[in-house]
């Protein structure tokens, strides 16, 4: 289990001192798995799913996630475990936080507060609650460990999404004028936070079948649930689009990237080790857009570029060329995703 050490300022500080993150995202970020762990002790079943859940299920975390994303199956009565779960440590309360949302999604929020060792104020934890069956082909069993937490004694488990399964799923939240995060509402931090996601587990997906299985299973719900009538191929589209406005830094869909750039600005204090740029968020997007290329053309596999030696003098075959040709430079490999893209996308109609 989780140690009543990290609940310090020391403890805290020790982590900024090792990361360089903002340590007020470092607080929020270890006071997360402890409600993670809370809601795990009074036996609510539940699967953990959202960018938290990629703190436990990548070997390392590599984006600091500061709340709880959870898949409960409709019908469970679910107030007393979150009762329950409000007077264990570090918790000293929980209310619940109604939101009229614009859609059928049937959902809950409940804010968890703590009293800050650091700002001596109480911060909030916020758990939202998706109750629907759980749509993911295989989910695994994760410990709630991870290099930024002390544990002792027998760690407690919780089921998450296989990496393909979630990574379908972030897909689906990466198209900002369909199914995903919409620009103009101040979210534009966590559309890049989806992209940044997205990127982290193409690297390590290793079932591109389930991955296209997940995204199409999630995206019919998700156009199901906001009552849009589109197709699967119209959300990949907005995808790709938005892929390439990133890869090409704003050269291509030029009247996006104004937000996509704010996103990128300020996703920095969340990654751990604080290097995010234009030009790393374009080599993300290119892997992305690869990705989602393949599924929109009905590919049946996607080929990993371990050697980028054999793409270094291949031309890029899409919209602005040139804009691409600082990946050369800045990630050899995403420019070969570049030009796969590229040959996927020949002749295909994105208007």
């Amino acid at each position: 289990m989780l140690s009543k050490s990290i609940y310090t300022g020391e403890y805290i500080q020790e982590l900024y001192e090792r990361t360089g993150n903002d340590p007020a995202l470092l607080e929020r970020a270890i006071y997360a798995f402890g409600l993670l762990e809370a809601i795990k002790k009074v036996e609510l079943p539940f699967c953990f799913k959202g960018g938290t859940s990629l703190m436990l299920l990548l070997d390392h975390p590599r984006r600091l996630s500061t709340d709880i994303d959870i898949i409960v199956e409709p019908g469970i009565d679910i107030d007393e475990y979150i009762r329950k779960s409000g007077e264990i440590f570090p918790f000293i309360d929980v209310e619940e936080h109604i939101r009229v949302g614009k859609n059928n999604i049937e959902k809950r929020h409940f804010r968890f507060k703590y009293h800050s060792p650091r700002s001596d104020r109480d911060v909030t934890i916020l758990l939202d609650v998706l109750f629907e069956k759980i749509q993911y082909g295989t989910t695994v069993e994760r410990p709630i460990k991870n290099d930024l937490l002390l544990t002792e004694g027998e760690n407690l488990s919780v089921i998450v999404p296989d990496v393909n399964g979630i990574l379908g799923d972030k897909l689906t939240a990466f198209a900002p004028h369909t199914t995903g995060i919409p620009f103009g509402v101040t979210k534009e931090l966590e559309i890049i936070k989806q992209l940044f996601d997205c990127g982290s587990l193409f690297d390590v997906m290793d079932n591109y079948a389930e991955v296209c299985a997940s995204y199409d299973r999630i995206v019919r719900s998700e156009m199901s649930y906001r009552g849009l009538s589109l197709s699967p191929e119209e959300v990949l589209k907005d995808t790709i689009k938005g892929s390439l406005c990133i890869a090409s830094r704003g050269q291509v869909n030029k009247e996006d990237y104004t937000y996509y750039k704010d996103g990128i600005s300020r996703i920095r204090n969340h990654i751990l080790g604080g290097k995010f740029s234009g030009d790393i968020a374009g080599a993300y997007a290119s892997r992305v857009l690869y990705l989602t290329s393949s599924m929109y053309v009905g590919r049946d596999s996607a080929t990993r570029i371990n050697d980028a030696s054999a793409y270094s003098n291949q031309r890029i075959d899409l919209p602005k060329p040139k804009s691409f040709s600082y990946l050369r430079i800045v990630d050899p490999i995403a420019y070969g995703y570049a030009v796969e893209a590229g040959k996927l996308l020949k002749g295909a109609d994105l208007s």
